[in-house]
């Protein structure tokens, strides 16, 4: 591993640190190590590391802002990556904003609103990056990423640069077509004209929204379960009666049911162990079974 490292860490535009935890990096503050973790400033960077991980059969794993992910307690192995400099950067022109796919939806939201465009506020509050929020098709209500997308870069796991349409994505609920070994490098976003004071007031209406009604200020990855088709998963969890159910550290919050925070030293075994036990007790109840939202990622 340390010849590895040594040959990432001497790629232009890359900074290297072996044995990272990633508890560190994730909004539930839980998961444990990673051989080796690389921010990557360019594109060229990019496809170096990935040329380097394909030719040594090790895995790369791409790590946006570490929410609506549950890394497992034993790590990941292999790579992780986190875009930075120019593939973290937000560049506005006209109602189009252009961001890389490791910027996050708070700033991409703060540069918009401050140049006068709307139509992407609905983004506020949610702690992603652009490119998790590309391939989870995050959103609020009944406006996704996929509808603002223009085109979407990505590097495919064949190392080849593409741009996609949004038909060519194929976005639908919290789901994109985005392959688990593609790494999105940019997104282009269209709004709408506003004024700033427009602006503000819709992201702050999103984000008054958010406050009421969700635990943003506790540890967590945002809603755990994906909406069953009729049903919302959060109302289910309720009134089966499992808000303040705890497993250790992990508990099922008491403000939105349809998140598990992490109230101080919770492992991911935990969060788990309490994830399956709110989903025996809803499909025991209702019949219905309930499908993560969050990716779990890494090793026990």
């Amino acid at each position: 591993m340390t010849d590895l490292f040594d040959r990432i860490e001497e790629i232009a535009g890359v900074a290297a640190r072996q044995n990272e935890m990633l508890s560190h990096h994730t909004t539930f503050g839980v998961g444990g190590p990673c051989d080796l973790m690389a921010w990557v400033s360019t594109r060229e960077a990019l496809l170096e590391v990935l040329t380097v991980a394909k030719a040594e059969n090790m895995p790369a794993f791409v790590l946006g802002k570490g929410s609506n992910l549950l890394v497992k307690d034993g790590g990941i192995d292999g790579i992780v990556i986190r875009l930075a400099g120019e593939l973290a950067g937000v560049e506005i022109a006209g109602n189009q904003v252009k961001a890389g796919g490791g910027a996050s939806l708070a700033e991409l939201v703060s540069r918009a609103t401050s140049a006068g465009i709307g139509g992407l506020e609905f983004l506020a509050g949610i702690p992603g990056s652009v490119g998790g929020a590309a391939c989870a098709n995050a959103g609020a209500r009944d406006v996704w990423f996929g509808h603002r997308l223009l085109e979407l870069a990505v590097v495919r796991g064949d190392l080849e640069d593409v741009r996609l349409t949004p038909e060519d994505v194929g976005f639908g609920y919290r789901t994109s077509g985005i392959a688990p070994d593609w790494v999105v490098t940019e997104a282009v976003l269209t709004g709408r004209a506003a004024t700033i004071d427009q602006a503000r007031h819709e992201v702050e209406t999103y984000l008054a929204r958010r406050r009421d009604s969700q635990p943003i200020n506790e540890r967590s990855a945002g809603c755990i379960f994906r909406n069953p088709s009729g049903h919302s998963a959060g109302h289910l969890i309720d009134k089966a009666g499992l808000k303040g159910l705890r497993v250790g550290g992990a508990e099922v919050s008491p403000v939105h049911a349809n998140f598990i925070v992490n109230t101080g030293g919770a492992t991911a075994r935990e969060i788990l162990e309490l994830a399956a036990e709110v989903r025996r007790r809803v499909k025991d109840a209702y019949g219905v079974q309930l499908a993560f939202e969050i990716s779990i990622v890494g090793k026990d």
